[in-house]
């Protein structure tokens, strides 16, 4: 008997290590100024516009920065003209909204990216880094056009703030991250308590290509809106003065959330008591039962 208590004990313990260095999923759900993403295809869905401007710089070694300052040459659409625009190649794309202002999606790619009407005619092509500007999202809202981009690929919410004057950097403003993971024993999903982020945060996940789907949209209010899942070994949340928070699927965090393995845990330590306790039982009784024969 006690032998098969100490094999079923190592036989949990390891199970309960080797669970715990699988990957966990993070489910993510804020509002943010700023988002940037890498697309994991290299043939990413189309991005929507409406009443759109496209700047660009010909001369640009691809850092240029289009909210920095204003761009050398742009192409303004007509207020009532609408589209989508089809990035070709591997690409890194930056959405920016400042408040309630213009939504900027900056895209740096391989190859040119290629403008299509609202008839899926193509009309012309851009440079392979270019800076597309919803110039009036509440239009959009107004008009009853829920304007949506689904993300598959690494992404970064928010940017931690820098000293110095930051006019345009954006912020994530508010939001939460809940971590999901498989129970020890039956495999079951189970959820930890979610960390409610603050103003100023920003997300990044371990490692720097994890899997990643979820969309990218906006509202009324302040900045964009993302949901996303992620399938990654941690979350790391950077805050002010280079100080993070890291949140990870590890041993520690199933022994106090996992509660198939705190039920399971409790009965293995209970276990050696009542077999001691029923041992003792059983010679007290026997001892008592030789005394009466003799």
């Amino acid at each position: 008997m006690f032998c098969i208590y100490v094999l079923f004990l190592m036989f949990l313990i390891t199970k309960a290590v080797i669970n715990s260095l699988t990957t966990g999923s993070f489910i993510i759900s804020a509002r943010t100024e700023r988002i940037e993403y890498q697309p994991d295809s290299i043939d990413p869905p189309r991005i929507a516009f409406h009443n759109a401007t496209f700047s660009w710089d010909e001369a640009s070694d691809g850092k240029f920065d289009p909210l920095a300052s204003t761009s050398p040459q742009s192409k303004s659409l007509p207020p009532e003209s609408s589209g989508s625009l089809q990035i070709q190649g591997k690409s890194k794309i930056v959405f920016s909204r400042i408040g309630k202002g213009p939504l900027h999606i900056q895209i740096q790619s391989k190859n040119p990216t290629i403008v299509y009407d609202e008839n899926d005619q193509r009309q012309f092509s851009l440079p392979a880094v270019v800076d597309l500007v919803l110039n009036d999202p509440d239009q959009l809202i107004r008009q009853g056009i829920s304007w949506k981009y689904n993300i598959d690929g690494p992404l970064i919410i928010g940017r931690v703030p820098a000293y110095g004057l930051q006019l345009q950097s954006g912020l994530l403003l508010e939001g939460e991250i809940q971590m999901i993971a498989k129970q020890v024993l039956s495999g079951n999903q189970y959820k930890v308590e979610p960390y409610t982020l603050q103003l100023g945060d920003e997300i990044q996940c371990v490692p720097e290509e994890p899997k990643t789907s979820g969309l990218v949209t906006f509202d009324g209010d302040r900045g964009m809106l993302v949901a996303a899942i992620v399938e990654a070994q941690s979350a790391t949340i950077k805050k002010f003065r280079d100080t993070s928070f890291k949140i990870q699927n590890n041993l520690w965090s199933k022994l106090g959330k996992d509660q198939e393995l705190v039920l399971t845990w409790a009965i293995m330590l209970i276990v050696p008591g009542l077999l001691v306790f029923f041992t003792r039982l059983m010679y007290h009784h026997l001892q008592m039962k030789s005394h009466e024969e003799s």
